[in-house]
């Protein structure tokens, strides 16, 4: 079960977006979502309409080198395919300073100047807002 109050504590203070609170009268949850044969998001969210987030899990530093070009690519298409403004893609991992490293060069590539493209990586703990998260975090 998703978590509304969750998903915007998580959208404004972990992810530091300011979105409007109007924005937040609308979410749509995506969970499990195969991007091809070997990738699959967490969880994919659009928030008022706006907002399109990514969810997955960075696995290795190999997993995001050959992920991450994947990764951008779906989620700007999708961004650009629904007429919404912005893309994060949130990597989650347990030594997020480690694959942070080695994201951040290939994403600024991968972005190609694109200011409404952001990256985030964060540990497994700062993503609460289901009851299963919530429940294991307290």
């Amino acid at each position: 079960m998703i978590l509304p109050d969750r998903i915007k504590h998580f959208v404004q203070v972990t992810l530091g977006c300011t979105c409007p609170e109007e924005v937040f009268r609308t979410v749509d949850v995506r969970r499990n979502v195969p991007l091809n044969s070997f990738i699959a998001l967490d969880c994919v969210l659009i928030v008022g309409n706006r907002l399109l987030i990514y969810i997955a899990d960075a696995g290795t530093e190999g997993c995001v080198e050959e992920h991450l070009p994947i990764l951008v690519r779906r989620g700007k298409e999708e961004r650009d395919g629904k007429g919404l403004k912005r893309f994060r893609l949130v990597l989650v991992a347990d030594e997020p300073r480690e694959i942070r490293q080695s994201a951040d060069r290939l994403f600024e590539e991968l972005r190609g100047g694109d200011e409404k493209v952001h990256l985030h990586v964060i540990k497994k703990n700062d993503l609460f807002f289901t009851v299963e998260v919530a429940g294991n975090a307290e």
